[in-house]
């Protein structure tokens, strides 16, 4: 009997549908093991030699897993096909001793339609070490950020503290928003326009200096000054011209980009619409945002678009690109009953789109001058322009907001009579505060863990660092709170050394660096700063990487 791990039931079912007789399929519900609750769970004087010990909870799963390995003659390690679900099927299989007499394979399900399960399994590959590495110096570098600058903040300020590494990060942006807000002084400037009517059409130029730029008025002097020239003034067309302008088509739908729409367009929260996101793909309804597009999928898109919009609507030579994608495309959104339909939609339509031609508009402009006399310009131009959609392409099916504007037919060197001039003035509106959207996508640029980003506002929340809006501002508690933590923990909780760190796990997940030299490094950095409660009860039982027998074939 053959051994598969997926990490839910859902996956188990689809699975163990499409393989059949002679496999078993068993869900590990997530992470087995982690870091200990109660303690530090990494040693500094051992290399960071880490505590792993089982979840609370999951000792009755484990017994049932152990047998499972147990009984098998095979193990094909199919959790999530990410970093973390390398390091998931680590976890369970480290717990087992009869794992390391066993072939252990590596399957990457990046979508669970039938015939996807049965071609991941007839092309695995092994566990890869470097990603399991990097794993655990990610959840040994959030233990000693996390541990150490909460403890110090439970002591400084007299009430608990648990802020996950996002939930640091977050405060701290939050902060600097509220700062620049604070110091924000409006910048101002004057915009000149001049409205005329041709051939029964109304239509407004703007005013600027014959570079193409904004007028430098300084006064309000200056701009009434500006707005008696232009109201005595004699005012001629100069130049016409026209031109397409192409608006190449969206690509498929990156996870963070997904989430962005969910919060802007369908109001959804972060992460509600992951569980959907994972509820879609554990139904096969929906590939992984890495997922290569198979040449039959993309013969299916190129199909649909010709049958409902046209050949004409077909960009055959766009290069593919990775994202979300339909696991079959006649399964069209509306066929999706319950809250996940607008999700499948998004993920449907942008995929599809991805496949359709440019969108192409018609810009037409004109420039103008005035002056005290024709002919006699001043050092003024004067231009317009208008839009209009020439061709929808992909916007066939994305609509987007616009609305065509027309010009009058101008020719070169006619008059025009000035009906309306406005010279007024603006100022540069001030920053405003995050909402979750924005939130969410400045923290995974900045390489956080999708897992703790898209529950960082609940978090904030609950915690009474964030006012119950849509809008995030902070509470005295959030204020006093960020404070503290920017002034004695600034650069462990900034934007850049999330960055940093980031990029350093990518060095370890390459095979480039080691997990104990980052950790070395980061702690000589930082370990004065963190100052840890003292490690207890570090145990040997992982100080060494377990080394599964990884057969070459099956």
């Amino acid at each position: 009997m053959k051994l598969v791990l997926v990490e839910t039931p859902a996956q188990a079912r689809r699975v163990r549908d499409a393989l059949g007789d002679g496999w078993r399929v068993e869900p590990c519900y997530g992470f087995v093991r982690d870091l200990p609750a109660d303690q530090l769970g990494a040693d500094p004087d051992n290399d960071f030699c880490p505590t792993f010990t089982i979840v609370p909870g999951k000792g009755h799963l484990v017994r049932r897993l152990m047998k499972a390995l147990r009984d098998c003659e095979a193990v094909y390690a199919a959790t999530p096909p990410t970093r973390e679900g390398e390091a998931m099927a680590y976890h369970l299989l480290a717990l087992s001793p009869d794992a390391k007499d066993k072939p252990v394979y590596r399957v990457t399900l990046t979508a669970l339609a039938p015939e996807a399960i049965r071609a991941a399994l007839a092309a695995p590959r092994p566990l890869n070490l470097a990603q399991i590495e990097a794993h655990v110096a990610e959840r040994t570098l959030d233990r000693l950020l996390g541990w150490s600058v909460n403890t110090a903040a439970r002591q400084a300020l007299g009430f608990p503290t648990q802020l996950s590494s996002a939930g640091l990060l977050a405060l701290r942006l939050l902060t600097d928003r509220a700062a620049r807000m604070a110091a924000f002084t409006p910048t101002r400037q004057w915009r000149a326009t001049v409205t005329f009517t041709a051939d029964g059409l109304p239509f407004t130029a703007l005013v600027l200096n014959p570079e193409g730029r904004p007028l430098p008025l300084q006064t309000d002097r200056q701009a009434a000054q500006l707005e008696a020239l232009l109201k005595r003034g004699h005012f001629w067309v100069n130049q016409t011209g026209q031109a397409l302008k192409t608006q190449p088509a969206p690509t498929p739908l990156t996870l963070p980009r997904l989430l962005e729409h969910a919060v802007r367009t369908l109001h959804l929260p972060p992460k509600r619409a992951l569980q959907l996101v994972n509820t879609l793909y554990d139904a096969g309804w929906i590939t992984t945002p890495d997922a290569a597009v198979s040449p039959a999928l993309q013969a299916a898109a190129e199909t649909y678009i010709r049958r409902e919009f046209g050949t004409e609507y077909l960009e055959a030579d766009r290069p593919a690109a990775t994202g979300f994608m339909p696991t079959d495309v006649s399964r069209q959104p509306e066929a999706l009953p319950g809250v996940g339909a607008a999700i499948y939609a998004l993920i449907w339509q942008h995929f599809i789109a991805a496949h359709m031609a440019a969108a192409q508009t018609k810009l037409l402009g004109a420039t103008l001058l005035v002056g005290k006399a024709p002919g006699q310009p001043y050092p003024l131009e004067l231009r317009t322009l208008a839009a209009l959609r020439y061709f929808e392409g992909w916007q066939r099916l994305l609509p987007t907001d616009f609305s065509d504007s027309v010009l009058p037919i101008l020719t070169r060197g006619q008059p025009l009579r000035p009906e309306q001039v406005t010279v007024e003035r603006l100022s540069s509106p001030p920053p405003a505060l995050y909402d979750e959207a924005e939130l969410v996508s400045t923290l995974i640029a900045c390489g956080l863990p999708i897992k703790q980003v898209v529950e960082v506002v609940d978090q904030l929340r609950n915690g009474g660092y964030i006012a119950d809006e849509t809008a995030l501002s902070l509470t005295d508690v959030g204020r006093m709170v960020a404070n503290y933590l920017s002034a004695n923990f600034g650069e462990l909780i900034a934007p850049a050394f999330a960055r940093e760190r980031a990029a350093e796990l990518e060095h370890i997940a390459s095979g480039e660096r080691q997990r104990a030299e980052i950790l070395r490094a980061f702690w000589q950095r930082f370990g004065e700063v963190l100052r840890p409660t003292p490690v207890m009860h570090v145990t040997t039982a992982d100080r060494k990487p377990i080394i599964l027998r990884l057969a070459e074939e099956i």
